[in-house]
């Protein structure tokens, strides 16, 4: 899925060692070599949390075979606005720098869980990517409860267990007065947006996360953050 590290020997990783410090805290894994043969490697202190292939292979599994386990609601809670749908983007993970955060949205989260077919597919490398502990996640506790509130109302509260496991190591938001405040201040400049939507751009401006990913509409036009829209065409 990376590119192949970059290797240094050792003299000059001793010369270089601030900088390569610093290239490894961004994200990047390189590799200290002696006589040409790989010796050691330097990576982020994120990076050592899923060093293990296997932890690494069931983590990413937990999520990932989550994926359409979502059924669609049959109260008619995902009806679409009558909003216009923005124009579907490509969506290229090597644009996100490794240790990234990323913010999902209720509407994502559904649409991925969900499996709605032209969502999916372009969320589905975001959440592989999160999964593998290449980006971290962040999800407001009122987007995790949209999906557990789904899973506990179709009586499946096995499935609800399975997405708090699945989202434990994601970063959870709660909702506090400061997030509050700060949402009420974005509804000022952007009137168009309700109070959840609000609170989502909000979570993901206070942890400044790369990109906050949707598939609501009117979220997608903000210019108060990076957005990319997951919205399936009509």
């Amino acid at each position: 899925m990376s590119a192949t590290p970059e290797s240094f020997g050792v003299e000059e990783a001793r010369k270089r060692l601030p900088e390569l410090l610093e290239r490894a805290a961004s994200g990047e894994r390189l590799v200290i070599r002696r006589h040409k043969k790989a010796l050691a490697a330097l990576v982020s202190l994120q990076d050592t949390l899923l060093i293990d292939p296997l932890e690494e292979k069931q983590a990413m599994q937990s999520l990932i075979n989550l994926q359409g386990s979502l059924k669609r609601s049959p109260r008619g809670a995902d009806a679409p606005n009558n909003a216009p749908l923005p124009t579907l983007q490509r969506f290229e993970p090597r644009r996100l720098r490794r240790g990234s955060r990323i913010c999902m949205d209720g509407s994502a989260l559904m649409a991925f869980l969900s499996a709605q077919s032209a969502s999916a597919r372009l969320l589905e490398p975001l959440f592989q990517g999160i999964a593998q502990g290449t980006w971290q996640g962040v999800i407001s506790c009122l987007s995790l409860m949209e999906i557990l509130e789904r899973a506990i109302a179709g009586g499946d509260e096995a499935l609800a267990q399975r997405y708090r496991a699945a989202f434990s190591g994601w970063i959870q938001v709660d909702v506090d007065p400061e997030l509050v405040a700060d949402a009420t201040r974005l509804r000022a400049q952007e009137p168009k947006l309700g109070g959840l939507q609000a609170i989502e751009l909000a979570t993901a401006i206070r942890f400044e996360t790369a990109v906050l990913v949707t598939t609501d509409a009117d979220l997608a036009q903000t210019e108060l953050h990076p957005v990319f829209s997951a919205a399936r065409p009509r």
